[in-house]
């Protein structure tokens, strides 16, 4: 029932019989509707030839499958999950149950599929020379790698009066091609329903309940067509929206910051390929076109010699950094100059045209007259003479350097996605086998508790073996105990429902008890080094016995037979520093950082053999931190290690506890 994952028993023919809340959680089902429901029942049409495969594989063989497929959620929406079967079987007969594990791996694939989507985009804008080029890879990326159903491009008319439709894609569906017509039928005042907010608003807006009183205009057609779902984002060049795409999906999908974040940049890349595409078709015009372009283009444009010198600047280019025409022909332009040859791989302060490629574009950093840097990309283009050949080169720069930073926070973003995603997965697979080791101390356990309770009540014992057994029954209890006791002090500890009782603590008496509970039924040798003048500490007594405990039956578990255990106590400034010390196998040093973690255990050398769970440093760690207190580790391979941990002495404690026991 706690399991993280989802899990349930299915019979042969793959009808739920048990199910936990994990699964319930991930279809959207309670666990009283999963009951005597087919796994096929809940699987997305699309997947069920892959379910089948599972559920034969599963049945006719003792191996573990495992797949990924879709599932349809109680309201209709699919998630993709990961899943694995096994076939419980007792000897050869043929299996009755099935062991199913499920994993919700939506935000996998939501997270790859933002990343595929603006790998997709950028690429057919790298590969076109136009937007109406670009437009229809960019709408089918959008739309198919974001589960949408309808992707559209509304452009603003030559008024920026009314948005129109001007690029469509949807998927292969009548309806949806109705609703295309109906919407190249519309023209949409620019200020109406989702896609006029998104244009004013100059961010991406979301409607997540389509319908004829939210959305005027399209909603009754998005409504006919099934869509109840619309995202829109603008298309910006600069400050201004050169229009809307909008996205209209069946079922609700997740837009969350990822999405929002993609949408974002690529409403900012669309708007300057736009630009760049609409300067660049502007420039073939006419040389007066030319001379229009150059002095009143939006974007920065130099007109350079073959040997690099400065000829021309217009004014975008002397605003954007900065400069003086001047003072950028002998100072600025020759840094600017050397950053676009290393940029684009050549040799610095080559001519200009040697090897120029047209159309070839870099991004280079580039430092103000005002002291700010920016990022700067920039397009060559060189210009022939009457003869054809070049003459001069056209340098068209941009201010990318807001695009530069959403490019690099959404890198950031997915990286930190994936990175959540390891350490999710490494949580994962700690937490499987951390049940696997407890299912197996349990087994161990209840094993020697039956075997030597059958031996006692078939009688015939001598008084000495009845006391042995009986103390064998004892340890086994007590260790199912301790057990039990671990993972429920590490639930109440995650939880914050664990409690301290402070009170006066001698640590040195806890120590000294815990030394002669130890050493009567272990063969390593205890030394203890405390200091009789230690004051009192405050703290939980019962809570110290268990850290002090844990870290002694820890150095026990990896000593040899003959080794040492020493326990120490003296005063730091305003705390009591206590150390067990062992002379056992050591920790290896990449090990060293992870020791207090949940269910991490040392699985190099001879402590793979070693049982625990991974719980009792954690618990330790814990415990020691509520009291105020920190825990630390020192060790050499081979050689031992020592644990410290340091508890705050009480408060206006002026006197050893020796004394104060005395007085």
């Amino acid at each position: 029932e706690s399991a993280p994952v989802g899990l349930g028993l299915a019979d042969s023919t793959g009808r739920w019989v048990l199910v936990n809340d994990g699964l319930g959680t991930i279809l959207g089902r309670s666990k009283l509707d999963l009951a005597q429901t087919s796994l096929l029942s809940v699987t997305a049409p699309e997947s069920a030839p892959i379910l089948q495969e599972g559920l034969d594989h599963a049945r006719s063989s003792s191996a573990r499958w495992e797949g990924e497929i879709v599932q349809i959620r109680a309201d209709g929406t699919h998630v993709p999950v990961s899943l694995a079967l096994l076939a419980v079987r007792h000897d050869h007969e043929e299996p009755q149950l099935l062991l199913v594990q499920e994993s919700d791996i939506s935000e996998t694939r939501r997270s790859e599929a933002v990343n595929d989507a603006l790998v997709a985009v950028r690429h057919a804008v790298a590969t076109s020379a136009t937007w109406d080029q670009a437009a229809p890879s960019v709408l089918s990326a959008l739309g198919a790698r974001l589960g949408r159903d309808v992707a559209q491009f509304w452009s603003l008319d030559a008024d920026r009066q009314e948005l129109k439709l001007a690029q469509s894609w949807q998927r292969d569906d009548p309806a949806l091609a109705d609703f295309e017509r109906t919407c190249r039928a519309i023209g949409l005042p620019p200020n109406d329903g989702l896609l006029g907010r998104a244009r004013l608003a100059g961010v991406p807006a979301v409607n997540t309940a389509v319908s004829p009183q939210s959305e005027p205009a399209l909603g009754s057609a998005a409504w006919h067509a099934g869509l109840t779902e619309a995202v829109a984002f603008p298309v910006v060049a600069g400050r201004d929206v050169n229009g809307v795409i909008a996205l209209f999906a069946r079922h609700p999908q997740a837009v969350d910051d990822a999405v929002m974040t993609m949408l974002t940049t690529v409403g900012a890349e669309v708007g300057q390929f736009i630009r760049r595409a609409q300067t660049a078709q502007t420039l073939q015009r006419s040389e007066a076109d030319h001379r229009a372009i150059f002095e009143h283009a939006p974007i920065g444009i130099a007109r350079v010699s073959a040997e690099g010198d400065l000829l021309e600047a217009n004014a975008a280019l002397l605003e954007m950094l900065e400069h003086d025409l001047e003072t950028l022909r002998t100072q600025a332009w020759p840094e600017l100059l050397r950053a676009y040859d290393l940029a684009a791989g050549r040799a610095s302060l080559a001519p200009l045209l040697a090897g120029l490629s047209d159309g070839g574009s870099v991004q280079v950093r580039a430092a103000t007259g005002g002291g700010r840097w920016l990022w700067l990309q920039m397009t060559a283009t060189s210009i022939p003479d009457e003869r054809g050949k070049p003459e001069h080169v056209l340098l068209m720069v941009e201010d990318v350097t807001r695009v530069r930073e959403t490019q690099d926070k959404l890198a950031e973003a997915l990286e930190a996605q994936r990175n959540a995603n390891t350490d999710l997965e490494k949580l994962d697979r700690a937490k499987t086998e951390f049940l696997s080791i407890v299912s197996h101390e349990f087994r161990t356990a209840l094993t020697g508790i039956q075997g030597f309770s059958e031996l006692i009540r078939d009688g015939g014992l001598e008084p000495d073996e009845l006391r042995a057994y009986g103390g064998y029954i004892f340890n086994d209890a007590e260790r199912v105990n301790r057990l039990i006791g671990d993972m429920l002090d590490l639930d109440r500890m995650e939880s914050g429902r664990m409690t301290m009782r402070s009170a006066d603590v001698d640590v040195n008496e806890v120590l000294s008890d815990t030394i002669a509970r130890a050493s009567s039924s272990n063969l390593v040798e205890f030394k203890s080094d405390l200091d009789p003048r230690l004051p009192i500490v405050t703290g939980d007594r019962d809570r110290l016995v268990q850290v002090v405990s844990n870290l002694v039956n820890n150095a026990v578990k990896y000593s040899p037979e003959g080794g040492t255990v020493t326990l120490s106590s003296r005063a730091e400034g305003a705390y009591a520093l206590i150390t067990v010390a062992d002379t056992g196998l050591g920790i290896p040093p990449d090990e060293i950082g992870h020791v207090f973690e949940r269910f991490r255990r040392v699985r190099s050398g001879a402590a793979q053999s070693i049982a625990g769970t991974g719980l009792g440093l954690t618990i330790v760690k814990q415990i020691v931190e509520m009291h105020g207190g920190k825990i630390w580790i020192e060790s050499a391979l081979g050689h031992g290690s020592a644990f410290h941990f340091t508890i705050p002495l009480a408060p206006e404690t002026v006197a050893p506890a020796a004394q104060l026991r005395h007085a």
